[in-house]
């Protein structure tokens, strides 16, 4: 055991020092010698980062911050863990939730507290003995030699047959992985006739579903519901079956048990919730992408997205609503506004779609000054040049735009975003033909300005004719050249420059008073007019 750990990297991973030291205590006796701590998942997270280690034991429950799935759950997203590593969940936790949650990922082992030394040592020596028998087929893995680490499984079975099945569950995820969906199928009717162990016929049905046979991988996970009647892996699979097969009704009664079980799942809460939502059951839509957002938190699998569906099924639901429940539900969504606020403060792209829905529904909840609060915020939003659209979410936002009711305290923002929203378009319409091109606008248009405050001011304007040509009818763009004829003599000396500037203020640029631009437009118009 000494000289199995010795050369182990290991990471500790506990909110209280004293178990932290402990734990390092017992591996220190049993060998260990480079063994690192973190008390939190963020700190965590960055540690596995930049070290490869080999052992990690995490408690499951590390106070505020990730909780152990949540880390082990990045540490996959992100592959963070290269294969062969040992994550060892310890925890004192004994509720449902909180045990599926942490299973889901799949760790390697658990320690449930209290422990001894002795009984560390023990599931340490099992675990080691066996990555060490599997080493070559995870060498080649980590290499990218997918053929030669499914030939590896083969040898390793001859030289220890008692760890056949472990092979042959890395073997399945390999020839997963390439596409040998013949072979697959053989590994799996070869186990399932053996041993109906879970992961093969979980992976039985994947094929099929893989493979177009919805129907059949659907009748196969059914089957499986008496032997294995609690897996909330095999629930989702027969949602998603259902759902594949218009099964719409079905597959939201089979989420919801599978959330019963185990409602810790980001992911599992959002389909709930899109599925639900399809049914107009906005109820049950608006509450799943509530815990959607909660449960993700500090998880990597939150998604802009998922506060997007919040707030417009809660709109759906605040139309049926009155009085204390209305202001119940306009309460929550101040607290779901202000996590999506630090979440994405330093992404407006992800920003600008929230914001146009969350004052939609203030809108429709009768909370008109809430809503020109948010669509000031929104129009500022569209105004940062690091707020980088898709079609999609500009046609969401012109959407929300549109379905706003005509009121004085927001019509001032309707036009602004609407304006913002049309330049936005024309810039992904010139993206859409000439990959590229409006980036090229953008760096011109910011290099004009630059060029501007250095005080060469001709060699701005050729700047901003760059960005023109790209775009010709970006406002920002036409503004600048004409502000930067109009106001240096070197230029508005040049009567066809004083011209061009007159074209593009009167023929080009098309605003009215609502828009922030507007003071500008009129001070140029004005001075180029007067000559």
């Amino acid at each position: 055991m000494f000289n199995l750990l010795s050369k182990s990297k290991i990471l500790v991973i506990d909110d209280f020092a004293g178990f932290r030291q402990t734990i390092k205590t017992m591996l220190g006796r049993l060998g260990a010698q480079h063994i690192d701590q973190s008390s939190n998942g963020s700190e965590a997270v960055k540690r596995c980062s930049e070290e490869d280690y080999d052992i990690i034991f995490c408690d499951y429950n590390l106070g505020d911050g990730q909780d152990g799935h949540q880390i082990l759950e990045e540490l996959h997203q992100r592959s963070l863990m290269r294969k062969g590593a040992l994550f060892i969940m310890v925890t004192a936790e004994t509720t449902s939730a909180q045990v599926m949650g942490a299973i889901e990922y799949r760790p390697d082992s658990y320690l449930t507290k209290p422990f001894t030394g002795e009984q560390l040592g023990q599931r340490l020596l099992r675990l080691i003995l066996k990555n060490t028998a599997l080493n070559n087929i995870y060498i080649a893995i980590n290499a990218g030699q997918l053929t030669k680490a499914i030939e590896t499984c083969d040898a390793v079975i001859t030289e220890t047959p008692k760890l056949k099945y472990s092979c042959l569950r890395i073997k399945a995820e390999l020839l997963d992985q390439t596409g040998r969906n013949d072979e697959l199928l053989a590994l799996y009717n070869e186990v399932i006739n053996e041993q109906p162990v879970l992961w093969a016929m979980v992976g039985l049905g994947r094929l099929y579903f893989k493979t177009g046979d919805v129907p059949r991988a659907l009748e196969h996970f059914l089957s499986m519901q008496e032997t294995f009647s609690r897996q909330v892996s095999l629930l989702d699979w027969i949602a998603k079956c259902q759902n594949e097969l218009g099964q719409i009704e079905k597959s939201e009664e089979t989420l919801k048990e599978a959330v019963a079980i185990s409602p810790k799942s980001v992911m599992r809460q959002a389909t709930l919730g899109t599925v639900a939502a399809s049914l107009n059951n906005y109820e049950l839509a608006q509450k799943a992408f509530e815990k959607t957002i909660h449960e993700g938190t500090y998880s990597c699998m939150q998604r802009p997205q998922h506060f997007e569906h919040y707030y417009d099924n809660s709109r759906e639901v605040v139309n049926k609503l009155k009085g204390r429940e209305l202001s119940k539900i306009l309460a929550q969504t101040e607290t779901v506004y202000k996590k999506m606020e630090r979440a994405y403060q330093n992404d407006p792209t992800a920003m600008a779609a929230n914001l146009s829905s969350v004052a939609l529904l203030f809108s429709s909840a009768g909370r008109s000054d809430r809503a020109s609060a948010i669509l000031s915020k929104l129009t500022k939003t569209l105004e940062n040049p690091e707020c980088k659209l898709s079609e999609k979410q500009a046609d969401t936002i012109s959407k929300n735009m549109k379905s706003f009711a005509q009121e004085k305290s927001t019509d001032k923002y309707l036009d602004q975003i609407s304006s913002r929203i049309d330049i936005i378009n024309q810039e992904i319409k010139v993206e859409k033909q000439a990959p590229g091109q409006a980036v090229i606008a953008k760096k011109a248009n910011a290099e004009g300005i630059q060029l501007s405050k250095q005080g060469h001011h001709l060699e701005a304007l050729i700047k901003f004719r760059e960005a023109i040509k790209i775009l010709p009818d970006n406002i920002n763009y036409l503004l600048n050249a004409a502000q930067i004829i109009i106001e240096y003599k070197e230029l508005n000396s040049d009567p066809e420059t004083v011209k061009e500037a007159m074209h593009y203020l009167q023929e080009k640029i098309h605003m009215d008073e609502s828009d922030i631009r507007w003071k500008r437009y009129q001070k140029l118009l004005e001075r180029v007019k007067n000559g």
